[in-house]
């Protein structure tokens, strides 16, 4: 699978190497049944976030991950979907939660990939089972 890693903007120096890690993280959490599709992993800002939530979600306020599913494409290479992460809120949530911004940064890629591999977390009960996927996947990535 080939996990395109795309910055809006510049690239932050603290992130410039982490690509490779960033790939195996949505890796994990897209798991076997997209292996073989292409997907973009793109980290943008909060007014592009919370444009697209307020577009495709209707909700007007900000938030940390969007992940897309394409419709499937007979085309040769044409991308699954993508995983949309806000770099600034990832920034809050990381000091708010008193980890480093490349843990943010894991949970909300294996997050949104696990909601392209069709997860939800619209109840309490499939939070709490995405959040525990998370974990383990994490440990995993990072044994």
């Amino acid at each position: 699978m080939a996990v395109a890693v795309c910055f809006a903007g510049r690239i932050p120096a603290a992130l410039a190497g982490e690509r490779g890690l960033f790939k195996k993280a949505a890796l994990a959490g897209l798991g076997r049944a997209l292996a073989s599709k292409p997907i973009n992993l793109v980290f943008t800002g909060d007014a592009a976030i919370k444009d697209l939530n307020r577009r495709f979600f209707k909700k007007n306020r900000l938030t940390d991950v969007i992940a897309f599913n394409f419709l499937p494409s007979p085309a040769a290479g044409a991308v699954a979907g993508e995983v949309y992460i806000c770099l600034p809120q990832a920034r809050r949530q990381a000091a708010a939660m008193g980890h480093s911004l490349i843990t943010e940064l894991l949970v909300l890629i294996v997050h949104g990939a696990l909601h392209m591999a069709g997860m939800e977390d619209a109840t309490p009960a499939q939070r709490a089972k995405m959040n525990m996927k998370t974990a383990l996947l994490l440990k995993k990535l990072c044994a």
